[in-house]
């Protein structure tokens, strides 16, 4: 007697894991909360499929755009991380990016330098949790 035939539609099939509508775009920005976003707002009747992947990669670009200029200032500055003025420096020296941001940031809103403030407490150290070198203990 010959072993039992299966048919193929008992067998189990594999499913293909699940990705993202950002990782099957190439993307680092989140393409389903954008498109949450986009039908949530009452910005018009019907959205297609493609405009929150069109939308996530023009965010995604110009914040590396922004980044990038922002990174090279800092590191002109001797600084390790991005402060909010080198960012707003970066909107400043790109025509670009102050054509897109322009009437948002204004001039005034540039902090000056500080200067470091001198310690009242020059050279003293303080004595609490420290003994003398040869104090007995009793």
């Amino acid at each position: 007697m010959l072993g039992k035939i299966e048919e193929p539609s008992c067998r189990r099939r594999r499913r293909k894991p699940k990705t993202s509508r950002s990782c099957r775009a190439g993307l680092i920005f989140p393409v389903s909360r954008i498109d949450r976003f986009l039908r949530k707002g009452d910005y018009t009747e019907r959205i297609g499929s493609g405009a929150s992947v069109y939308m996530a990669a023009v965010l995604q670009y110009l914040t590396y755009d922004l980044v990038d200029i922002a990174g090279n200032i800092a590191m002109e500055a001797g600084r390790r991380r991005i402060a909010p003025g080198h960012l707003h420096q970066a909107v400043r020296e790109d025509s670009e990016l102050q054509a897109l941001f322009g009437g948002i940031l204004t001039q005034e809103k540039t902090c000056p330098r500080k200067a470091p403030v001198a310690s009242s407490r020059k050279g003293k150290k303080s004595s609490k949790g420290l003994r003398a070198p040869n104090a007995i203990v009793a």
